[in-house]
């Protein structure tokens, strides 16, 4: 009791000091500090409970920047650990996961949003034969080891993705098991682009080729304004172009 009456003597004698010479004392100003840190203090207490740390705490301000810092790596929390699963972002926030069957639908338009990017006609697009094939391959292959399917979730809905298969091809010197990796379906929907959602699944793809699968190496088209982006994890165009002949499998007439 008498500690707080003191402390509450030397408040007043810096008030004073304070009122007579527009400028706090030595010992003013330590009060001060320890009072606003007293307060700080209390105030990280209420607004943060749970002990979250940066990278929840950059989730839920939701700006292009904080998604981009979260998913890429270096949304660590305040011990240096980095949520798994992106988990701390929340039910609201970004969320990098595999894909599930409630995702069917946002998986197919990605991928119609990526052909068109490459130069597809607005018709073959939007045709409806090609949109219903995929949504079955995607349902039937959503569990298949040898097949990852990621996406971005924000709001519960997901906004971009990336899909990654391994498929056997017959041996070669080059490749003795005859397994590679294939990138692709790599699109994000316009209103979430530049914000690290899509390089945060090529991220998840390319780890599980590396961690979880034995290919040795990994494959995919890349539309000019995407090429800089791939050069960036090291992927090369080949020494031999691919070439394609189109069989054309329209029904004839009678």
């Amino acid at each position: 009791m008498q500690a707080l009456r003191g402390w509450a003597r030397a408040v007043n004698r810096s008030n004073a000091q304070v009122c007579q010479s527009g400028a706090l004392s030595p010992k003013r100003a330590r009060l001060r500090r320890y009072s606003r840190a007293a307060r700080h203090t209390g105030q990280v207490a209420s607004e943060n409970p749970a002990g979250e740390g940066r990278a929840a705490r950059r989730a839920r301000r939701g700006g292009p920047k904080d998604l981009a810092w979260t998913l890429r790596g270096r949304g660590s929390d305040d011990a240096g650990q980095q949520p798994a699963d992106n988990a701390a972002a929340g039910a609201s926030g970004p969320l990098i996961r595999r894909a599930q069957t409630r995702d069917l639908a946002p998986v197919v338009a990605l991928r119609a949003l990526m052909f068109a990017a490459m130069g597809t006609s607005t018709e073959k697009v939007s045709a409806n034969e090609w949109q219903l094939n995929a949504r079955r391959w995607f349902q039937v292959n959503l569990k298949n080891p040898a097949v990852n399917v990621t996406v971005a979730e924000v709001n519960g809905t997901a906004v971009a993705c990336a899909v990654g298969e391994v498929v056997d091809r017959t041996p070669s010197p080059g490749n003795p098991t005859g397994k590679v990796g294939v990138l692709g379906n790599v699109a994000t929907f316009p209103e979430h682009r530049m914000t690290g959602l899509g390089q945060g699944c090529v991220d998840a793809v390319m780890e599980w080729f590396r961690e979880s699968t034995a290919v040795t190496s990994v494959e995919l088209f890349a539309t000019p304004d995407g090429r800089r982006r791939y050069e960036a994890y090291g992927f090369t165009e080949h020494e031999f172009p691919q070439m394609r002949l189109t069989i054309d499998r329209t029904p004839g007439p009678g």
